[in-house]
């Protein structure tokens, strides 16, 4: 008889772990999903949406944010200068392989907002590519929105705030300030992904 409860409280035990762990996985699904702050737009590149599918995405007054892919686009790595670049297209600090005996890079990128605009506001990628933004607001508090991507993130003045993503379709696409007017405003960029090249 005192196995018989032994048994049973073990299987309580067991059934209460597992409902804690349960519990612990959906609250840590949902703290990661608020980390990176969705916009309106629900057309994420590949997975589904309409920039995914390859049209344009809407954004804020249904001003498309998704543009074919410039024909003399420029994809600089690390080793680029200012003068082999295009003015304000932003050249990565870092540009690695992202994992031995793969084809796509790691590619690391750093934008201030300050006086309005994004410095520099463009920056150029290939297909699965990693992409990783250093964004620093100087003058006052700024947000950087990639409505197709969904991700926000706000800054406030002086502080750097990192947002990273997989390029996944080919476009250029518009992001911007949302609280400094979204794509009305001066401070807009484009996030460039090309068709890789190997």
């Amino acid at each position: 008889m005192n196995n018989f409860f032994a048994d049973k409280k073990n299987i309580y035990m067991v059934v209460g772990a597992v409902a804690i762990i349960v519990i612990a996985i959906i609250i840590g699904i949902v703290v990661g999903r608020s980390t990176s702050t969705p916009s309106s737009n629900t057309g994420a590149p590949g997975a589904g949406g309409a920039a995914g599918a390859g049209g344009p995405t809407t954004g804020p007054g249904s001003t498309a944010t998704w543009q074919e892919v410039p024909k003399d686009v420029v994809i600089p790595d690390q080793n680029a200068t200012a003068t082999s670049v295009p003015k304000d297209v932003a050249i990565p600090k870092v540009s690695i392989p992202a994992a031995p005996g793969v084809d796509s890079s790691l590619r690391v990128f750093t934008i201030t907002a300050d006086g309005g605009k994004f410095t520099p506001s463009t920056i150029a990628a290939y297909t699965g590519d990693t992409v990783s933004v250093k964004f620093t607001a100087v003058d006052k508090t700024y947000d950087i929105t990639f409505p197709d991507y969904g991700m926000k993130q706000t800054a406030q003045k002086g502080q750097t705030k990192v947002l990273e993503f997989q390029a996944q379709a080919v476009g250029k696409f518009a992001y911007y300030c949302d609280s400094c007017g979204g794509l009305k405003s001066t401070a807009v960029g484009y996030i460039i992904v090309a068709p890789t090249s190997h």
